[in-house]
Parts: structure tokens; sequence; C-alpha cells
């Protein structure tokens, strides 16, 4: 398991220590008995577990991006739940979070449409 004092990243996922929450953050709700801090299509998710834990999503996110901020009242793993080729656990001391994930661009999307006459 690998720890950090101030930032890290498992996979698309950057994990930075904070000091405060930011205002208008809406809470989650834990998925059996886990957060999901970060989703994966295939069921691979990056989770925690709910206990002494609080979640929060901010809704105000860049489009296509998820951020998430904890409060853990004692040490945690965030882990990747995948049995092959897995990401390392990252270990957390208690305190608060920001859980940022990453997010690509599409250059085709954005410039395809349909011809116009």
């Amino acid at each position: 398991m690998k720890t950090f004092t101030k930032t890290a990243a498992q996979g698309e996922i950057t994990i930075t220590r904070i000091e405060k929450l930011p205002d208008g953050l809406v809470p989650m709700k834990a998925v059996n008995g886990l957060f999901i801090v970060g989703h994966s299509e295939t069921g691979h998710h990056h989770v925690m577990t709910m206990e002494r834990a609080t979640f929060f999503r901010d809704p105000k996110a860049p489009a296509g991006m998820s951020v998430l901020y904890a409060i853990l009242d004692e040490p945690k793993e965030l882990t990747h739940e995948r049995n092959f080729d897995t990401h390392e656990s990252i270990g957390h001391q208690p305190g608060m979070y920001r859980f940022e994930s990453g997010r690509e661009f599409d250059h085709y999307e954005a410039l395809s449409r349909k011809q116009a006459d």
C-alpha cells in the first residue's frame, strides 16, 4: 500500500489533502457499504469503505469531471476493485481530501457536425 502527505494519484483519480471544504457540496450515499470515488463502466471502481467517512460531491464540477470531497475520521484505503492489472491501494490518514477525476477532450467530437448546405 502506498501512502502520501499532500497529493497522490490512483489511475485517473488525483487526490489532494485539503484544510477546508468548499461551500455548496452535496452529501453522497454509499453503495453496498462503499463510496465510489472513481466510477468505471466495467465495474472496476475506485472505492473507499463508508465506516467513519463522509463524502460529498461538488455539483459545480466542470463538465466531464467528477470532484468529490471526504472527511475521514480514521485511516482508510482507496482501493481499485479489479483482481488483475490493478492500481495499488493508497492509504489516507484522518483528515479532509479532494478527489478529482481526469477528463479528456475529444477534438473530433467537438468538430464533428452535420454538414450544412
